[in-house]
This record gives structure tokens, C-alpha cells and sequence, in this order.
């Protein structure tokens, strides 16, 4: 991104070109072949990328949201669907920072072995069954349920998209509990993938994203410890949802933004050495694809100037805990849809070359897709939620016409 850079901001910006120019030769191979490029994450590893979000003092890179916003486009320029995995576990880990720098110091050993250990977390909130609009898909509500026994909970139900379960040592989890003094809770809890009762099911098999491990993961009988467990009432922006939303908006963004970015790369090169018959010049000096230039570049621009705005103004805790959520929708409505049209303006400019396998733009045209589809506040849903915003209306305010 085109933005003074401090020397953090600098050193992850270099490291996630070093990783995108590596992963950028293996990634339709990965696509090809529906792989998860384990390579990838062990190079992450080595280089310190995948402990960026770990607070400094514990070990980590100590970065902030605009920080990892900045890296994660350079990545996904190189590599959108690697960019869109690693995302899951660096923004996790965030929330969780987070949680400790408000004061929960229990967090401390688990962020510590984190950065030490250099271990993976997978996300697996999301809920298929539960309204995006209401629940946010399984973020602080679900169908999962989980029965209060001796010591903690049990833990049943099925959770889809679970980006990372492939390589993740821990998965992040929320289940429905009917608390008989408080009321419907919505239970949040990390617990090791290999926790008996927890079964990843090797089901990603998708038309986007496909190297991403997003895979369903079912829960039978879990055993969740109670000291594990973060109680929240039900369907209610609490600290942690906000935490969630604050990590999880710019920089999932941004890696649309360097998918986008990618196929504007290729399309300008493309045509800047195209030429047809019986024109001397190449097609760069055509007045239509020079006006698709220009919409690419307007477009760009005003999405990478929106995330980056986003990210800035998240730049303390307490503002992350209690953020401005209309900015956030707006942005992920803005730059999610805007990142898809500079795909596609890309693939008009290039033609039916595009649709060829063996050309970049067909994968990343399939893998800007997901972008207008990609929760939280994706389509009509995130629009639903900033139209209350701005009537005063409470977003979880159920439609009129149901």
C-alpha cells in the first residue's frame, strides 16, 4: 500500500513480499490440486510472520491492525488464498491480545507459547444454520449447544468454514448455553484440535479459496473446562464480538484488495505487450482498455484509502472494544464488492484469454468471488446492519416483513 511506513510496519511488509513471491509459484498447483500448502505455513513460521499479532512484550511482532492490514495485501498478491487462511489465525490471536492488554492476565502463558511455540489457531465460530443478520453466523450465537457437567461443559453441534483446521493446533469455538441464571449465553473457548469428540472433515472443495482449509468441523460430546470458557449473553455486541469484528475487517480486506491488485498487475502487462493484427501499437494505446485502466485505478485506490482509514482509527484496545461499527461495514461493503469489480474489469480488459486454466486471471477471478460473500456483513445482511445504523435502529432488531 502506498503509505508511510514505520520500520515494524516495514520489516512484516518485506517479509509478506518475501513469502508472496515464494507462494506465488506454488499457488495454482495448490489450487489445481484442492492441496493445503503446509510449505507455506512452515515458512510463516520460520520467519516470524505467524506470531505477528502477539503483543511484543510476550514474544510476538507487536503489530498493529493497520500494520497487519499492510502486510496481509502484500501477501495476497502474491498468494489470495494463503493471505485469506493465515488471516484466520493472526486475527484470533489479536482478539485474544487484546483480551490480555484489557486485563485478563490468565492469557498470558497461552500468547506467550504462541509466539514460542509458533503454534496455529483455526477459526471454526461460523454457524451455516444461524442468520448472518441476527447471529452473526455463529459469532455470538449459534445452534451448537453445550450442557453444563462436572467441571465444564459438553459440547455438541457442527461448525463450517473452520479456515486453518488442516495444520491448527487450537480451534476456536462458541456454543448456545441456556443459562438457568443469566439467560441464553453464547460460550466462546479455545481447545486443542486434537481434543477427543472433534472431528475435521476433510470437505473443502470449493470454486474459491480453495487451498484455505475450510473445512467443516463436527463437535460430539466435547469436553470443554469451565476455566476455559468465556461466558457472554447472547446475540449482544459484547467486548469480545467487537474484538472480533475491530481484527477481523481491514485486514481480511485487504487481501481482496491484493487479490485485486494482482489482476490489475497482470491485465496492465498483459496489454502494455499484446498487439493485434493489423495495429502496430500494443493494445495499452486502445481507448477501451485504457478506460478499464482507469476504472481499475480508481477503484483501487479509493478501497486501499477507505481500509487503510479502517485500520488507523483502530489503533488503541478500547477503541477496538467498542468500535465504530458503521465505518466497519462500510469499508467490507466498499472494498469486498470493489475488489471483485477490478477482477472483473481485469478480466474484460484481457478477454477470453482469461478464461483459460493456464492463466492467472481465471484463479483469481474465482477467488475474488468469495469476496462479496466473505461474513461478517457481506451482501444484503452487512447492508441490513448499516441501514439500522444510520436509522438509529438496533441491528439486532428483527426485519419487519418476517
Amino acid at each position: 500500500m502506498e503509505t508511510k511506513a514505520t520500520d515494524r510496519q516495514q520489516h512484516f511488509i518485506a517479509l509478506a513480499a518475501a513469502h508472496a513471491e515464494d507462494f506465488k509459484t506454488r499457488m495454482a498447483q495448490h489450487d489445481r490440486e484442492n492441496s493445503f500448502p503446509f510449505e507455506n505455513v512452515a515458512a510463516m513460521k520460520a520467519s516470524g510472520y505467524t506470531d505477528m499479532t502477539v503483543p511484543a512484550e510476550l514474544g510476538g511482532g507487536g503489530v498493529s491492525i493497520l500494520d497487519f492490514t499492510l502486510a496481509q495485501e502484500r501477501l495476497a498478491q502474491g498468494d489470495g488464498p494463503m493471505a485469506v487462511a493465515i488471516n484466520m489465525h493472526l486475527l484470533i490471536v489479536g482478539i485474544y491480545a487484546d483480551v490480555w492488554r484489557l486485563g485478563d492476565q490468565s492469557l498470558r502463558p497461552f500468547l506467550e507459547a504462541i509466539a514460542r511455540d509458533h503454534l496455529i489457531l483455526a477459526g471454526g465460530t461460523n454457524d451455516p444454520r444461524m442468520s448472518s443478520a441476527i447471529g452473526l453466523a455463529g459469532l455470538n450465537d449459534t445452534t451448537r449447544r453445550a450442557e453444563k457437567v462436572p467441571g465444564g461443559y459438553r459440547v455438541n453441534g457442527r461448525a463450517g468454514f473452520g479456515t486453518m483446521s488442516a495444520c491448527a493446533d487450537f480451534l476456536v469455538e462458541t456454543a448456545h448455553y441456556d443459562d438457568p441464571q443469566k439467560g441464553p449465553q453464547c460460550l466462546a473457548f479455545v481447545v486443542p484440535t486434537k481434543t477427543p469428540g472433534i472431528t475435521i472433515q476433510n470437505n473443502w472443495d470449493t470454486m474459491s479459496i480453495r487451498a484455505s482449509a475450510s473445512n467443516d468441523i463436527v463437535w460430539e460430546n466435547v469436553f470443554v473446562p469451565e476455566k476455559d470458557v468465556m461466558a457472554r449473553p447472547a446475540r449482544t455486541m459484547d467486548t469480545f464480538t467487537n474484538l472480533l469484528l475491530s481484527w477481523g475487517v481491514a485486514p481480511l480486506d485487504a487481501c481482496y484488495l491484493g487479490i485485486a491488485q494482482a489482476a490489475r498487475d497482470y491485465a496492465i502487462n498483459w496489454a502494455r505487450e499484446r498487439t493485434q493484427v493489423p495495429f502496430d501499437r500494443p493494445m495499452s494505446h486502445y481507448p477501451s482498455t485504457q478506460f478499464l485502466a482507469a476504472e481499475m485505478e480508481v477503484g483501487l485506490r479509493a478501497a486501499r484509502a477507505m481500509v487503510v482509514q479502517t485500520a488507523s482509527v483502530l489503533s488503541e484496545p478500547a477503541v477496538r472494544a467498542n468500535p465504530p461499527l458503521m465505518d466497519l461495514i462500510a469499508c467490507h461493503q466498499f472494498v469486498m464488492e470493489t475488489a471483485f469489480s477490478v477482477v472483473d474489469k481485469a478480466m474484460r480488459l484481457v478477454g477470453g484469454a482469461a478464461l483459460f486454466r493456464s492463466n492467472p486471471l481465471e484463479q483469481l477471478y474465482r477467488d475474488a468471488r468469495a469476496a462479496i460473500l466473505h461474513q461478517p456483513f457481506a451482501g444484503y445482511d452487512g447492508r441490513g446492519w448499516l441501514g439500522k445504523l444510520a436509522f438509529g435502529i438496533p441491528p439486532d432488531t428483527m426485519p419487519r416483513w418476517v
